[in-house]
Formats: structure tokens, C-alpha cells, sequence
């Protein structure tokens, strides 16, 4: 009984943390009252479990606290640059993986190789590394395959969405979040390591944001730095 009750308490605890946390976002945001999430309930065990079960995955702990006090939103407007998870976190059920739906398709693998490949980032880590080499090696086979069938005039093209091979891989990045469709901007959660990064494929770019809390620090600073900006998006929408 002892044990039970202090892992109540834990769990209430980080649940605590998580709800300062969006709280200190939504009182900086006291200005843009539809920017904030004051009125986002969460989700339950049971749909994060779900969700769990039909990407194959297992969310990292902090994130699973994260969507069990806000659930995230649908997309405002054509998006924002202000980097507020408050506007930018899509509901759980909307989370899919990119390696198979971001928004460079093929190139998406191409936007992780360059990000591993350019040090000034500082974005690889071995989790990300192993996913690039499991699901270029994959791809790269697949296309190899069907270019020599069609040198034999046989009209074969590649698409990984009929690639079982590929489609069987488990994905270590997950797009949770979207920011401005002028950048076709994605925020991805690294499973394994829990980290978040933000994806500008129209540069194209990576950004580490890091940890859950970052990624509200970030929006805090942009909320008083770019109070005026925000302020006339808000009145606008």
C-alpha cells in the first residue's frame, strides 16, 4: 500500500511540473488569450496507449505527462514562427511517423542524412544515426531494385508506401507539431532520446530544441520578444 501511494505521488508530481510548465507559457501568452491552451483537457492512459499500439512505439515519459494535461491543437491559420507549444503541438491522435509522412517525402531522409552529416548542427545522436542507416538502407536498396527492373523495360516505379520492408521499420521520429506552412515547418519528437527538433524543409534545416521544457522556455522568450507580432496575428485570426 506504502508503495503504491508513493508512486501516486510521483506520478502526480511530474504531472504537477508539466501543468507549471504550460501554465508559465499561457501567463506569458496573457495578451493572446486564443494562443493559450487554458481550456485543452487532456487525454487519458487508454489513448495513449492506443496510440502507442498503432504506431509501434513507446512514448518517452515526459511526453506521455505532456498530452495527459494538454492535448495539443489542431493547426491555427496558415501556422506561426513563434515556436509557442501552446499553437504548435498537433492533438496525439494527428503524431505520425516522418520517416514515412513528413513533408520532404522522399527527401525527408535526405533532410536527416544532411543533418547528421553537417557537425555546425549538432543535432546527430546515435539514435537518430542507427534510424537513417535502417531506413536509407531500405530505401536505397528498393530504388536500386527498380531501376535495374526498369532498365529491363518493365514499368516499375518505387514508392515506399508499397514498400513492406520500409513500412515495417519501426520510426524513432515522430512529427508531433507543425509551425509556419510558408516553411513547411515540422517539430519531431526522438523517441529513444525524448528530444525535440524542428524541422524547416523549405530552407532546408534541422534546429535541436531539446527537452519539453526548452521547447516552453523557447516560447516564453519569443512570447515577449515578439509580443507585438503575436499580438497582431491574434487580433487577426
Amino acid at each position: 500500500m506504502a508503495t503504491n501511494s508513493r508512486i501516486t505521488s510521483n506520478t502526480r508530481s511530474k504531472s504537477n511540473k508539466i501543468s507549471k510548465l504550460w501554465n508559465k507559457l499561457n501567463n506569458a501568452l496573457k495578451y493572446a488569450p486564443n494562443f493559450q491552451n487554458k481550456d485543452r483537457p487532456g487525454v487519458d492512459e487508454k489513448t495513449i496507449q492506443g496510440i502507442e499500439s498503432k504506431l509501434g512505439i513507446k512514448l518517452p515519459k515526459e511526453i506521455r505527462d505532456v498530452v495527459k494535461v494538454h492535448d495539443g491543437r489542431d493547426h491555427i491559420g496558415y501556422g506561426f514562427t513563434f515556436r509557442l507549444p501552446t499553437a504548435d503541438l498537433l492533438p496525439i491522435a494527428k503524431w505520425r511517423p516522418y520517416e514515412k509522412e513528413g513533408e520532404g517525402g522522399e527527401g525527408s531522409l535526405e533532410m536527416l542524412f544532411n543533418c547528421l552529416d553537417d557537425e555546425n548542427y549538432g543535432c546527430a545522436d546515435k539514435n537518430l544515426c542507427d534510424d537513417f542507416q535502417d531506413h536509407w538502407s531500405a530505401y536505397s536498396e528498393a530504388t536500386k531494385n527498380a531501376k535495374k527492373s526498369k532498365n529491363k523495360k518493365r514499368k516499375i516505379e518505387y514508392n515506399p508506401d508499397n514498400d513492406e520492408t520500409f513500412q515495417a521499420l519501426p520510426c524513432e521520429l515522430l512529427i508531433i507539431g507543425e509551425g509556419a506552412d510558408d516553411y513547411v515547418e515540422q517539430y519531431l519528437l526522438s523517441i529513444r532520446s525524448g528530444r525535440i527538433y524542428l524541422a524547416i524543409h523549405n530552407i532546408p534545416e534541422w534546429k535541436l530544441i531539446g527537452t519539453f521544457a526548452d521547447w516552453i522556455n523557447m516560447g516564453m522568450e519569443n512570447a515577449v520578444d515578439e509580443k507585438e507580432s503575436i499580438q497582431e496575428m491574434h487580433d487577426d485570426i
